[in-house]
């Protein structure tokens, strides 16, 4: 009577004759983001109608009838709903775990925390992590998404491969932010604004902030990711690397690749994400 499906397309859900259990109508459909719990999207659904949502990444489904009960909840799930890097990362740490080593990560522009493949574990409480973010206003957020999580230390920083002042560019809200003027522009519709920032270097920041060697590190900093990868020490690299290759030039994702190949790693490439493992 009622079926929901996370797929490519996104989510749909569909409702067969439900006046026959439940004449309380119209129920109310909301698509409700996985973490806050706060509602991304929301609409009426009838006997036989269906509804979409373009998006599946970490979005809970609750139907409501009209006199506000939820009569139905489907949770986003892992391994049920998570792509191959939400799966590497999670089990990943498993594995780790298994061995008897409790992991230790860095995630690198986490926006506001409600999404990521970082962010299963961080829930599960099953790594150490240091959350960096350098707009404010999602940094706000995902201090008060992850406030009472005693493992995760959050740091309102933006980095770079040498540190120093540099030009950074945000775009609507602040959840489209970077020092690549050209990348922000390619996605952003709203007014950018530019302003001088001091960075930290990504050496400094794995040295000073997260005490030397991590486990694994992961990065959406549209379009500088190559250029932090390449800037951290061998010593600092881990055996885990996930970033974002959808804004790279062709020669820098080649070049790049070539150099974590020589360093050992094996790499797979999907949908603008990329991971590169030993």
């Amino acid at each position: 009577m009622i079926s929901v499906i996370y797929n490519e397309n996104g989510i749909k859900v569909e409702v067969g004759e439900i006046s026959k259990v439940n004449n309380n109508l119209p129920f109310k459909l909301k698509i409700k983001k996985h973490v806050s719990g706060e509602t991304q999207w929301e609409t009426n659904i009838n006997d036989f109608w269906f509804a979409t949502y373009p998006n599946t990444e970490m979005f809970d489904v609750e139907i409501l009838d009209s006199l506000g009960y939820v009569i139905y909840k489907k949770t986003w799930d892992i391994v049920e709903h998570g792509n191959y890097f939400y799966k590497a990362l999670f089990l990943y740490n498993k594995k780790l775990i298994s061995q008897g080593k409790f992991p230790k990560g860095l995630v690198i522009g986490t926006h506001d925390g409600e999404f990521g493949e970082w962010v299963p574990t961080a829930l599960r409480r099953e790594a150490r992590m240091f959350l960096v973010e350098a707009s404010e206003v999602q940094f706000n957020k995902l201090n008060k998404n992850y406030k009472n999580n005693s493992l995760v230390k959050t740091f309102r920083k933006l980095i770079t491969p040498n540190g120093g002042e540099v030009d950074f560019f945000e775009g609507g809200q602040g959840y489209t932010n970077s020092v690549n003027e050209n990348v922000i522009r390619h996605w952003e519709t709203e007014e950018i604004k530019c302003s001088k920032k001091d960075s930290t270097s990504i050496n400094e920041l794995i040295d000073k902030d997260c005490g030397g060697k991590l486990d694994w590190i992961h990065m959406d900093v549209e379009g500088l990711d190559d250029k932090l990868i390449l800037a951290i020490h061998p010593n600092f690299l881990p055996n885990f690397l996930i970033f974002e290759d959808y804004n790279l030039q062709t020669k820098d994702k080649e070049n790049l690749f070539e150099y974590l190949k020589s360093k050992g790693y094996s790499l797979h490439s999907e949908k603008g994400i990329a991971l590169a493992t030993k």
